[in-house]
């Protein structure tokens, strides 16, 4: 028996809580009130059922019986378009986030449970599909919607029983009774004929596989790159776009093209999303997260410090090439064009960048360090693995340049 169902969720924030009227999501709306965050309801009404009047009317009314907002699309006058399923999720989805953006919402709260993780993970096995996550996850992002789901560690009886002991109101969608899809074949054969021994075995066994996918590096070889099938791109793109809430069907064609490129380049950049690049720099592949380079300027006397630079000239900087008559200096991003001495000849930095076969996403972000009459005197090496053996302090964090 539940009798209260906890919510990890942050009462400064508010929510969009996606109701339909059955028993998961008015138990999860129950739960939003009980747990005192700040809500607002948001109901599709399909008309796909005879009942669907009276569930949005029941919805609305419980609502207003506990002072909660509701925003309800009526998708009556709108024409389906192709499969009813994936219409259906695209328009529910492109509604929650109008919905979150007119309430200033965080997020969408969605109540998939315990019994819709499991049925995932089983359709997942008989598949055979190439999965970057078993099971569902508590949150990612669809259509641009950042979605919660709280309610994963509950059962579909616990959540049953939950509305029964509480008085919560609710209506059972009659198609789910039935085997005319495979989930509920899933749902009516195997999931509620579980134990929990079985379950906690299930859900066990999920954890682990998850575990594995978690290993992930966003970077690979190029040879083993040109390797990869269509799928394992995808899935190679996706495990990081799911970390950082980024979402775009990911096409034959799109795929296509890249490995094309990279094919002819020894560098080259694909956009994925507004900030998710898919980079080549020569050997490598790489994918990042990427906001609009900045300009940046420091001023070092002595020492000086921003979000990826460290600097401590405080012994002298004589090993660097750095004179005391050159100080104050400054640091900002140095000009490819531009040339720098080195021993008693200049050369073009973009020259020094070409030969240190530096990733191009570093080198608009690249510092140099300029003289007090402005003039370029001194460029750090770059290398993959590069062993600093000056007694002056010069540190880049290369993990922060052009993945901001």
């Amino acid at each position: 028996m539940v009798k209260d169902i906890k919510l990890n969720l942050d009462k400064n924030k508010k929510y969009v809580v996606a109701c339909s009227f059955g028993p998961d999501s008015m138990a999860l709306l129950s739960a939003t009130l009980k747990n005192n965050l700040k809500i607002v309801v948001a109901h599709v009404n399909y008309h796909k059922r005879n009942v669907s009047n009276f569930e949005q009317e029941s919805l609305t009314q419980f609502c207003k019986e506990n002072n909660v907002e509701i925003e309800v699309l009526d998708t009556v006058n709108l024409t389906v378009s192709g499969n009813f399923q994936e219409w259906a999720r695209e328009t529910r989805y492109n509604f929650f986030k109008k919905v979150c953006e007119k309430h200033g919402a965080f997020g969408v709260l969605v109540a998939h449970q315990e019994d819709d993780v499991i049925e995932t993970y089983l359709m997942q096995k008989n598949r055979k599909n190439l999965v970057k996550y078993w099971g569902i996850r508590e949150e990612n992002n669809i259509l641009g919607v950042r979605v919660l789901r709280p309610l994963l560690g509950y059962s579909k009886q616990e959540l049953l029983e939950y509305d029964i002991d509480n008085k919560i109101p609710y209506s059972i969608d009659e198609s789910n009774l039935t085997d005319h899809y495979s989930r509920n074949k899933v749902r009516h054969t195997i999931v509620e004929k579980l134990t929990k021994e079985e379950r906690k075995s299930i859900i066990s066994e999920l954890k682990k596989q998850n575990k594995t996918c978690e290993k992930f590096n966003p970077k690979i070889s190029y040879k083993n790159f040109a390797k990869m099938t269509y799928e394992n791109v995808v899935r190679f793109i996706d495990f990081f776009m799911v970390r950082e809430n980024e979402h775009r069907d990911l096409s034959k064609k799109f795929v296509q093209e890249i490995q094309k490129c990279f094919e002819t380049k020894a560098n080259a950049s694909f956009k994925i999303t507004e900030h998710v690049f898919l980079v080549k720099n020569y050997d490598d592949v790489e994918i990042l997260k990427s906001e609009p380079n900045y300009v940046y300027e420091l001023e070092v006397n002595k020492k000086a410090k921003n979000s990826f630079i460290e600097i401590d000239f405080s012994m002298g900087a004589e090993d660097r090439g750095i004179k005391n008559e050159d100080f104050p200096c400054y640091v900002r991003n140095v000009n490819p064009k531009e040339k720098v001495k080195v021993k008693d000849y200049f050369v073009e930095v973009r020259r020094q960048f070409i030969n240190w076969k530096m990733p191009t996403h570093l080198r608009k972000m690249w510092p140099g360090i300029y003289n007090k009459n402005n003039e370029l005197i001194y460029v750090p090496r770059y290398r993959k693995e590069f062993v600093d053996n000056h007694k002056s302090i010069f540190k880049i964090d290369l993990t922060k340049i052009g993945n901001r």
